[in-house]
């Protein structure tokens, strides 16, 4: 299951697309809904996840939009199309959704050093 799910990734974190081959961390296999809220480890409910964005999601399943203070859903690799929802600009990952601007403020997304990394990866070539 973990190969499958990678290679759909295209080894990449499907949230902040880290490539697998920078990470100091392994990628991880992601719940997209956790078992806890009765998520289930079957191929449309797991999206691989850097090791950053994995711990800050945790267990959540959705935050509160900054904006508008309504409940919304985190993006769902396996519903949502990354561009529809985000951009990237000068090594920020900027929203265009309210599921885009929760999963950037709860993943920690736009944190100084991941924007640093970023930057870096991009002049490079290598995100």
């Amino acid at each position: 299951m973990r190969k499958k799910v990678t290679k759909r990734a295209k080894h990449r974190c499907e949230y902040c697309l880290l490539p697998q081959s920078v990470a100091l961390h392994k990628n991880e296999v992601d719940h997209i809904i956790p078992t806890q809220h009765g998520g289930k480890t079957e191929e449309n409910n797991l999206a691989l996840s850097c090791m950053r964005c994995n711990r800050y999601k945790g267990s959540n399943v959705g935050s509160f939009d900054p904006i508008t203070g309504e409940l919304t859903q985190f993006f769902n690799p396996r519903v949502h199309k990354w561009s529809d929802h985000f951009i990237i600009e000068k090594g920020f990952i900027q929203p265009l959704t309210p599921e885009g601007r929760v999963t950037i403020s709860i993943f920690n997304i736009n944190q100084n050093e991941r924007v640093s990394e970023r930057k870096r990866l991009l002049q490079s070539g290598s995100y």
